[in-house]
C-alpha cells in the first residue's frame, strides 16, 4: 500500500511526499465577492496576503494538522466601502494548471458524496458508470441540491466531506479525504468534475451568502482537512472523529429506543391509541425508554401548544401517564414551520422569511396549506422558541424532541439579519431551542443540513423517513421516503454514528405485509437487521396492539440497540454497500457478524471471501441467524447459494476452538453483543459457564461448538437440568426462555 504519512507543502499550494518525488495535489484558492455593485473573483496562489484596489484584503493558510493540512481563508475588508461576500473557494485545482494524483486514473475514481440533507441520497459515486442518476427537477434542486450551478450540470457533489478513491482497490493507489471539520458558520461542499474524460476539477467551497463585509471587519472561512491515506472508510472515521474533537459533540452513552404511532395510524394517532399501545408494551415487557408523540397532536403547525380534538384532555396529562408508565415523554414537531392557518402567523407575520418581492418563502404543503418558513434571526422569534420549548420541557415532561425540517430554516431569502449565513440560522434556532430544554434533553434532528447540528444535537436522521414499501411509490428518486432508501443513507453514514451524534435510521416496521404494509419478510427482515447492526437510536412504528407474536420476536432480537456500528467494508468498490460487518470483542474472545445484502429483484449466489470481510486469516465456525442454520468451518471463503430478492443474510464468524465454545446466541441479532455477559471455561471440570442478562422476556438459543473428541454431558439453566439437542455434527443448541438474566452451564468430556 502506498502510505502517505511523511507529507510537505510550499507557499504555492502544493503537497509532495517528504522526498520530494511524488507531487500529490497541486492548487489555489479564490475569493468571489461583489463591491460598488460589481462582481469580482480574486484568485489566490500563494501564501502572501492579497489585496483589490478597494481595500479586500485575502489571506490563504495552511496549518500542518493531524497527518494532513487545514487550509483556510481569511478575509479583511481595510476599505472604506462594504464587500458582499459570495463564496470563498478555500481550495481549487484548475486541470489547466493544478494536479491532483490519487495514483490512479480518473476513470477508477470513486467519489464519497454526503448529501445536503439527512433525507439527501448518500453513497460513492462512481465517476463513470454510475448506478444513479439525478432527477433533477426543480423541486428536487430545491431540497437536496441547494447550490446548484447550472453551468456546471454534471459535477459531483458532496456536502462537507468526501473520499476519493481507486476502484477497485490497488496496492500502489491513495485516498484523500477533504472535508471541512468546522461547520457551524457556513455551509460548504466539495465538488468535482471530470473534463475531458481525464482531467479532475475541484473545488472546495464556503457559501457566504452576501453577507457584508464591513469596513474592518474580518472574517475566516471553514477550516478545510485535506489529507491523503491508504483506506478511505478509515479516513472518513479519522475525519469525523476531529469534528468531534473540535466542536465538543455530544453524543448520549447509550442511544434510546422508542415507540412512534407516526407509520401505523393512516389517518393520525389518538390519545386513546397511544394509551392502548403503552398497555401492550408493558403487557410484552418490550425494553423501551420512550414514548413518541407525533406532530400530527398539534391542531396545525406552529401552534404547538394547542392539542388538536384527537387528545381532548390535551397533552399534559398524556405525557404525565408516560411518565408513570415509566417511559420517557417525547413529541415530534416542526419548529421552523408555520402554517398559513396557523393563529402564530396570524399574530407575527412579521417573523416569517421573505423573498425578494416581499412574499412569504415556502417551506412544504402540509395537505393543501402552505407553510412557511421561521425566520430565525428574528430576536422574538427566537424567544417564541424558548418560551415553546421550555413550556413543553417543564410543564409536559417532554426530555426527548424529535426536530423535523429543519433544513428549511436554510433556504435563502431576505432575513431580519441580513449579516447572518444560512448556516447560522439554522444553528441559531438550535441554540435557542437547547437553552430552553437544558443539556439532559435529548434532541433529534431531522431533515436537516448536518453540519449546522454538531455540538448541539443528541441525535440525528440520516436517511430518508422509511414507508411500508420498499421501493418509493412513485419513482426511483433516492431521496423519497422507502425502506430501501432509508437503509442506504444508513450504510453509508454508519461512521458518523457515536462519533457525531447518535444516528436514526427512522422507524422500524415489523408488521405483516397487507397490515399496512408491502414489505415481504425478506425486506422486513433487512430492514431490522441494518438498524440493529448500526448500532443507533432504535424506535419501533407498529400497532402493538395488533402484533401477532411471529413478528414481535423481530422487535425484541433488536432491542436494546447496541451503541456501536458495523462498517460498510465494500462502500467505495460498490455505489450501494453489500457487506455490513460489526466487529465484536469480549474479554473471553472475538468474532465478527457480517450483514451480505441482495439489493436486486431477484435470486442470486453471494460468494465472499474472509478478506472480503477483512477478517484475519484463520478457520471460522459459520452461522446464518435468520435460517438458523450452522454452515460449518470456512477458511476463505462463504457461499450463500439462494440469495434472496432483498434478502439480507446475516452471517456469525467465530474462530475455531479446540475446546468446546460458545458459537453464538438467538436473543439479538448481534447475537452475543448485548446479551452475554460473561463466557468462562474450566478446563479441570470441563464446564462452559455463560451469563445471559436482557431486558425483557424472550425465548431463544445458546449454540455451542464441540470439537471432535468432546462430548456434552449436561445443561443447565440457573440450576435446572435442561436438554439440548444435536443441530449438526459438532454443533449443540440449547433453547430457553430468558427472563432478564440466565446462568448457564454446559458440562462435556473429553473422549481421550
Amino acid at each position: 500500500m502506498a502510505k502517505c504519512s511523511n507529507l510537505s507543502y510550499d507557499s504555492a499550494g502544493v503537497i509532495w511526499m517528504e522526498n520530494g518525488s511524488d507531487l500529490l495535489l497541486k492548487g489555489s484558492a479564490e475569493v468571489n465577492y461583489c463591491a460598488r455593485g460589481k462582481t469580482y473573483l480574486m484568485h489566490i496562489t500563494d501564501l502572501d496576503p492579497v489585496s483589490d484596489a478597494e481595500g479586500l484584503e485575502s489571506v490563504w493558510h495552511w496549518e500542518p494538522q493531524t497527518g494532513g493540512f487545514d487550509v483556510w481563508l481569511e478575509i479583511t475588508n481595510r476599505g472604506a466601502v462594504d464587500f458582499l461576500l459570495d463564496t470563498l473557494d478555500v481550495l481549487v485545482i484548475d486541470p489547466a494548471r493544478d494536479v491532483l494524483n490519487i495514483g490512479s486514473h480518473v476513470t477508477q475514481w470513486s467519489f464519497y458524496q454526503n448529501g445536503w440533507d439527512s433525507s439527501s441520497p448518500t453513497f460513492v459515486r462512481h465517476t463513470v458508470e454510475s448506478y444513479y442518476t439525478e432527477p433533477g427537477t426543480p423541486e428536487y434542486h430545491r431540497r437536496h441540491s441547494p447550490h446548484w450551478d447550472a453551468t456546471r450540470p454534471n459535477d459531483l457533489v458532496s456536502e462537507w466531506v468526501t473520499v476519493i478513491a481507486t476502484r477497485p482497490k490497488a496496492s500502489d493507489a491513495r485516498s484523500v479525504l477533504f472535508g471541512f471539520v468546522t461547520m457551524a458558520n457556513q455551509l460548504s461542499e466539495i465538488r468535482l468534475a471530470i473534463r475531458d474524460g481525464s482531467y479532475p476539477s475541484l473545488i472546495a467551497r464556503c457559501h457566504l451568502d452576501e453577507v457584508a463585509l464591513h469596513p474592518g471587519q474580518s472574517i475566516r472561512s471553514e477550516r478545510l482537512w485535506v489529507r491523503f491515506g491508504d483506506d478511505p472508510l478509515t479516513l472518513l472515521e479519522m475525519w469525523a472523529d476531529r469534528v468531534a474533537d473540535i466542536a465538543g459533540t455530544r453524543p448520549s452513552l447509550a442511544p434510546l429506543s422508542g415507540w412512534c404511532p407516526r407509520h401505523c395510524f393512516r389517518d393520525g394517532a389518538t390519545a386513546q391509541d397511544v394509551r392502548t399501545n403503552i398497555r401492550s408494551l408493558q403487557d410484552y415487557n418490550l425494553p423501551l425508554d420512550v414514548i413518541l408523540i407525533d406532530a400530527a397532536y398539534a391542531v396545525t403547525v406552529g401552534d404547538w401548544l394547542s392539542p388538536s380534538v384527537k387528545f381532548p384532555d390535551g397533552m399534559e396529562s398524556l405525557t404525565a401517564e408516560i411518565r408513570a408508565a415509566g417511559y420517557r415523554a417525547g413529541v415530534c414537531i416542526s419548529p421552523y414551520g408555520l402554517a398559513e392557518d396557523s393563529a402564530l402567523y396570524a399574530e407575527h407575520p412579521d417573523w416569517v422569511l421573505r423573498d425578494e418581492f416581499g412574499e412569504p418563502v415556502l417551506a412544504w404543503m402540509c395537505a393543501d396549506t402552505p407553510c412557511y418558513v421561521l425566520d430565525c434571526t428574528h430576536p422574538d422569534a427566537l424567544i417564541w422558541l424558548e418560551t415553546i420549548f421550555r413550556r413543553m420541557h417543564r410543564h409536559w415532561g417532554i426530555t426527548f424532541f424529535e426536530l423535523d425540517h429543519l433544513a428549511v430554516a436554510a433556504l435563502p431569502g431576505c432575513r431580519y439579519d441580513p449579516d447572518t449565513t444560512r448556516a447560522q440560522a439554522v444553528r441559531l434556532g438550535l441554540n435557542a431551542i437547547r437553552g430552553a430544554v437544558g443539556e439532559d434533553t435529548f434532541l433529534l434532528a431531522c431533515e436537516t443540513p448536518l453540519g449546522p447540528c454538531v455540538g448541539i444535537v443528541d441525535g440525528l436522521r440520516i436517511g430518508p423517513s422509511v414507508d411500508p414499501n420498499w421501493y418509493p411509490l412513485w419513482s426511483h428518486d433516492l431521496s423519497l421516503p422507502s425502506t430501501g432508501n432509508a437503509l442506504r443513507n444508513s450504510l453509508s453514514r454508519a461512521f458518523m454514528h457515536a462519533r457525531l451524534w447518535q444516528n436514526d435510521p427512522d422507524c422500524v416496521l415489523v408488521r405483516r405485509r397487507g397490515q399496512e404494509s408491502e414489505l415481504v419478510l425478506n425486506e422486513m427482515r433487512t430492514q431490522v437487521a441494518l438498524a440493529a447492526l448500526s448500532g443507533g437510536i432504535t424506535i419501533d412504528s407498529d400497532d402493538i396492539a395488533t402484533l401477532r407474536p411471529g413478528r414481535l420476536k423481530y422487535l425484541r432480537q433488536i432491542l436494546p440497540p447496541t451503541g456501536v456500528a458495523g462498517q460498510p467494508i465494500d462502500l467505495f468498490e460498490h455505489e450501494i454497500p453489500r457487506i455490513f460487518v460489526l466487529p465484536i470483542s469480549h474479554e473471553w474472545g472475538s468474532c465478527w457478524v457480517a450483514a451480505l445484502v441482495n439489493w436486486d429483484d431477484h435470486t442470486t449466489e453471494t460468494t465472499v471471501s474472509l478478506t472480503d470481510l477483512g477478517l484475519p486469516a484463520t478457520r471460522y465456525h459459520v452461522y446464518h441467524y435468520w435460517r438458523r442454520r450452522y454452515l460449518g468451518v470456512v477458511e476463505d471463503r462463504v457461499t450463500i447459494r439462494r440469495h434472496q430478492p432483498h434478502e439480507t443474510a446475516v452471517l456469525m464468524f467465530k474462530p475455531v476452538c479446540d475446546r468446546p465454545d460458545l458459537l453464538t446466541t438467538t436473543f439479538h441479532v448481534c447475537q452475543g453483543l448485548m446479551e452475554v455477559r460473561s463466557c468462562q471455561w474450566d478446563a479441570s471440570e470441563g464446564l462452559l459457564s455463560v451469563m445471559l442478562q436482557k431486558r425483557g422476556r424472550q425465548f431463544g438459543q445458546v449454540i455451542c461448538a464441540v470439537p471432535d473428541g468432546w462430548h456434552a454431558i449436561e445443561a443447565r439453566v440457573n440450576g435446572v437440568k435442561r436438554s439440548f439437542v444435536t443441530v449438526k455434527r459438532g454443533v449443540l443448541s440449547l433453547g430457553l426462555t430468558l427472563d432478564e438474566v440466565a446462568d448457564v452451564i454446559l458440562t462435556f468430556s473429553n473422549g481421550a
